[in-house]
């Protein structure tokens, strides 16, 4: 797929899903939904050294927060594609129920899970013998696939896939323990894309460095499924102020996490 038609998809997904939004419609498939995948891009480009950002510039062609936005979610445009439906299992990394820990053979026999594309997309980034396609494209996974493994469902279990066949309630309306995580907490506390920004501001990011190594991925696994394990599940599924609050205050800590170790990927890479 070219940039020129990667672009125009782009941009008829964000018209989509704008009027999507006008009539209700749930974008639960869309982990932390797309303003979040969004502020996850442009929170990482703040905190990259300069000779990475600079080597990134060239890649996309420009490091502006619309061209930002649309690389981050670009993954959930093309997986609704058949050229491109081979990635849905990208998205997403289970792990057993009783388990702590990542196993790559176990988990991820064949490679198709976000833990190991991450590894693979940054590998890609950083080869420098590969065309400006591939290494955009290759951008465009990790950051989306970073934010994915944040989400600490994306790290949950098969068996209810997700938190999508766990059903709750927040403040009367009836919607599953995926999409609360994905989008419901960030659109009921922040809003839109600039209102999250000035919000995750406010929290000192980590400086990212630049020592990245693929072992840190399994640990990035691990922690999100810790969160599952511990914190993410409601005790009632009539879902309380503290639980909301509490949920909150996990999810910008995940967001602004994802957007430091992308970062941290990036200036290792390039």
């Amino acid at each position: 797929m070219n940039i020129i038609r990667l672009m125009t998809i782009n941009r008829i997904f964000f018209m989509l899903l704008t009027a999507s939004a006008a009539v209700g419609f749930s974008t639960n498939i869309f982990a932390w939904g797309q303003d979040g995948h969004a502020v996850i891009g442009i929170l990482a480009a703040g905190d990259m050294q300069a000779d990475a950002k600079t080597e990134l510039q060239t890649v996309l062609g420009s490091l502006d927060e619309q061209t930002l936005a649309e690389a981050c979610n670009w993954p959930d445009v093309v997986r609704e594609t058949d050229e491109w439906a081979w990635t849905y299992p990208l998205h997403f990394t289970n792990l057993p129920p009783d388990e702590s820990s990542y196993s790559q053979a176990r988990d991820c026999p064949e490679q198709l899970c976000a833990t190991e594309a991450i590894k693979k997309y940054a590998e890609q980034l950083g080869d420098r013998q590969a065309s400006i396609e591939k290494r955009r494209q290759a951008f465009a996974w990790i950051c989306h696939l970073t934010g994915d493994l944040h989400q600490p469902l994306h790290a949950g279990y098969a068996f209810d896939r997700g938190g999508n066949e766990f059903d709750i309630t927040l403040n009367g309306e009836k919607m599953n323990l995926h999409n609360l995580w994905d989008s419901a907490l960030i659109k009921s506390r922040a809003g839109g894309r600039q209102q999250l920004i000035n919000i995750l501001s406010k929290s000192p990011m980590v400086q990212a460095g630049d020592n990245w190594s693929a072992g840190m991925v399994d640990r990035w696994t691990e922690e999100s499924h810790q969160l599952v394990r511990q914190e993410v599940y409601p005790q009632d599924p009539e879902i309380s102020q503290s639980y909301a609050d509490k949920s909150w205050g996990i999810v910008q800590k995940q967001l602004i996490s994802a957007a430091s170790h992308l970062a941290l990927i990036v200036n290792t890479v390039l």
